[in-house]
């Protein structure tokens, strides 16, 4: 949507977006691993992540906020 502001879970987005089934829009041209929902206010809401999501650490690991990895964000996991 042209003239409206974005945002993630980390901050304004300004990258093309895509439209899911249900009406939701998350980032990127179209879906991938990495898309994240979207939403036109800052602080969400946001889909919420599955306990079991992949952007899970290990056992023995605990998170300790994101980081950068390429062009994503994925939980910084150190060890307890």
């Amino acid at each position: 949507m042209k003239g409206v502001k974005h945002y993630t879970e980390d901050g304004e987005y300004n990258g093309p977006t895509h439209k899911m089934p249900g009406g939701k829009v998350h980032t990127g041209e179209k879906h991938s691993d990495d898309s994240k929902p979207v939403s036109h206010k800052p602080g969400g809401p946001f889909k919420l992540r599955e306990v079991n999501s992949p952007m899970k650490c290990w056992d023995k690991y605990k998170q300790v906020g994101y980081k950068k990895k390429g062009n994503r964000t994925v939980p910084n996991c150190v060890p307890k």
